[in-house]
């Protein structure tokens, strides 16, 4: 389910230098926007999230802007969801044809090269091998010439990896199969001697390692490409890219480590060695998102990451991490909001929590590990209007099992804005090994604002049915429903008093009566009693004068009813046909060609919509149609 931007809730975790843990905002907490030259990943940054539908362009998550795209949609790569671990990957054709084999295109820049080092990471399966090179990413004009680097499968099935140029190319020994996920990194050195300046891992294992020339990449006046080797060649990819991670430094052993174990936990990957995480197994719960970690090996060591980058937990290390120490955590809740629920343990008469828990691992066998935590209201949900309370009502709680009391840590030691900082914060070893979260002691003095669930605007005859849900509200005074012709420009369509403060499910609902005519968007504003206001995110709803539209049948429906939907005023375009219920999981989507102008497909042919609410829309490049749709 998608949490939309009105969410909020409370408090955060340690840090004393707050410059150096809000500057580790590079996957897993590794690095920054300054080394971090590159972050593709398919959870963000995509320019659809459907299934099926076709990508246009892939927004770097780094800092610094270097995106890819593709303006010809003969060749552009599609959206795949839930193909690793539950998350989603983009897709690459098999089209050999000149033109048509699907790639993307960033332009040059000097981030991505006139460096001494590299480190890359990669989350890919191919679908099937033929000997030709099927190149994950690539920095080349064309062969040979103004390559920086490229990384990709080839003869053998084997792994390849180019630095400066293909001279010192150089390949795994041990080969990949058809339909397996791996994670696969490169690392260059320039500062090593010639035979060890570069590596090929997989899992965390060392496969090769080569020998390079080159001290130095130069600036290279060529374009970055994902899924070809270059802007002419046709060869095809022909699988699926998940993430692609690039560093200009050769990261130090324990920053390699814990993004592997980011990366591991994230898609189900197991690493075959260095495996540090066990947050991410079933039996602790599966503890998958937003992984990062603190940590040191013989060649440096990774001291914070920041609260931006593990969804609203920061740590910084003050003392005593030792070599093979670490510390990694994550969480396994896309939602945040305070609960009063499952409080138990805690020594308040007002107990609340965040929903979010997080497993900590810790790795550490000599020297106690000094930290301060910090949890940051921001960082932890997608926007923050309330104002913390007092220092000694937040305490850092901690459980050793998934469930039973909570045993309060420690008190906060300070607040600063919106974050709560837990400082001197020791761990001894395994025997910390747990969950972790944040709670207060008075939650009516430290408020929480409140958490929107879902937001929908659907044509209802001549209206337009607006409906809402909330989990929680907090100093909540109203909504106002606004709507807009350009998305850009709003005005109201009406307001509704909020609760003021709640902690279970409010259903809302009103009606606009003199919608536009065309395709408009609608949004909610939320206002708190302090005057604060959140915007949920648009919603597109087609209202049309003509006899154009959809149509449901039967509707409302039984669970084992075959469903039929009508489109009218489509003919011969591509439409794209999604049913997704109000929370907006996606149930159903499929791409089809209309070959009349009322054309009569079949819903969910496998029957997997169950008793409930579901929203059907169809759309095609310049309309737009939605409907309710009951299962009963």
């Amino acid at each position: 389910m998608k949490a939309l931007p009105i969410s909020l809730l409370l408090f955060g975790l340690l840090f004393i230098n707050s410059k150096l843990l809000h500057s580790q905002t590079g996957p897993a907490g590794v690095g920054a926007t300054a080394t971090n030259a590159l972050w593709l990943k398919a959870d963000a940054g995509t320019s659809t999230t459907v299934s099926g539908a076709a990508i246009s362009a892939w927004y770097d998550q780094s800092g610094n802007t270097l995106s890819v795209l593709q303006s010809i949609a003969a060749q552009r790569p599609t959206y795949t969801t839930t193909l690793m671990n539950g998350y989603p990957a983009i897709e690459f054709d098999n089209s050999t044809s000149s033109g048509q084999n699907d790639m993307m295109v960033g332009y040059d820049n000097p981030v991505l090269d006139n460096t001494t080092g590299y480190t890359f990471f990669t989350v890919s399966r191919i679908k099937g091998f033929d000997g030709n090179a099927k190149c994950i990413i690539s920095k080349r004009t064309t062969i040979d010439i103004d390559e920086a680097f490229m990384l990709f499968y080839y003869t053998g099935n084997a792994f390849f990896l180019d630095v400066d140029g293909l001279s010192d190319r150089f390949s795994t020994i041990s080969t990949y199969s058809a339909n397996t996920n791996y994670i696969i990194d490169a690392v260059f050195d320039g500062s090593l001697t010639a035979a060890n300046r570069s590596k090929i891992y997989e899992g965390e294992n060392l496969r090769k390692t080569g020998s390079e020339t080159s001290t130095l990449v130069p600036d290279k006046t060529s374009p970055l490409m994902v899924g070809a080797t270059h802007a002419t060649d046709n060869r095809p990819f022909n699988g699926y890219i998940s993430e692609i991670i690039i560093y200009r430094t050769a990261l130090n052993d324990a920053q390699r480590i814990i993004v592997n174990n980011y990366l591991s936990a994230k898609y189900d990957i197991a690493l075959s060695a260095n495996d540090k995480y066990f947050g991410d197994n079933n039996s602790d719960g599966d503890y998958d998102r937003d992984v990062a970690g603190v940590g040191k090996e013989s060649s440096g060591s990774n001291n914070a990451f920041a609260s931006s980058i593990a969804a609203g937990l920061g740590i910084t290390v003050n003392s005593g991490l030792d070599i093979d120490d670490y510390i990694i955590a994550g969480h396994a809740s896309p939602l945040n909001y305070q609960i009063i629920s499952d409080v138990g343990g805690m020594t308040g008469t007002a107990n609340a929590r965040w929903q979010r828990i997080w497993y900590f691992d810790v790795t550490n066998s000599a020297t106690n590990i000094s930290t301060n935590v910090e949890f940051d209201m921001s960082d932890g949900i997608t926007s923050w209007s309330t104002t913390l309370g007092s220092v000694s009502d937040y305490v850092l709680l901690y459980r050793a099992g998934q469930t039973g009391n909570w045993t309060e840590l420690a008190t906060a030691s300070a607040i600063t804005g919106d974050k709560v900082q837990f400082n001197g914060i020791t761990f001894s070893g395994n025997a910390n090994d747990g969950y972790y979260t944040i709670g207060t002691h008075n939650y009516p003095v430290s408020p929480l604002p409140i958490e929107l669930l879902n937001f929908n605007a659907i044509k209802n005859g001549s209206a337009v049915d607006v409906t809402w849900e909330t989990a929680s509200e907090t100093n909540n005074d109203y909504f106002t429903i606004e709507k807009s012709r350009d998305g850009i420009t709003f005005e109201t369509a009406g307001t509704v008093d909020g609760a003021g403060n709640s902690t279970g499910m409010i259903r809302y609902a009103d009606k606009d009566y003199s919608p536009y005519s065309g395709i408009s968007y609608y949004r909610l504003k939320q206002t708190d009693f302090n005057g604060h206001s959140t915007y949920s995110d648009l919603v597109p709803v087609n209202y049309y004068f003509g006899d154009d539209g959809i149509t449901i049948y039967p509707n409302p429906a039984g669970s084992d009813e075959p469903l039929t939907m009508s489109i009218t005023g489509l003919e011969n375009q591509q439409v794209l046909v999604v049913v997704r219920d109000v929370s907006g999981k996606e149930f159903y989507s499929k791409v089809i060609i209309t070959a009349t102008n009322k054309e009569i497909i079949a819903i969910d042919p496998d029957q997997k919509l169950v008793a409930g609410t579901y929203i059907v829309i169809a759309s095609s490049n310049n309309k737009l149609y939605s409907k309710k749709l009951i299962i009963r």
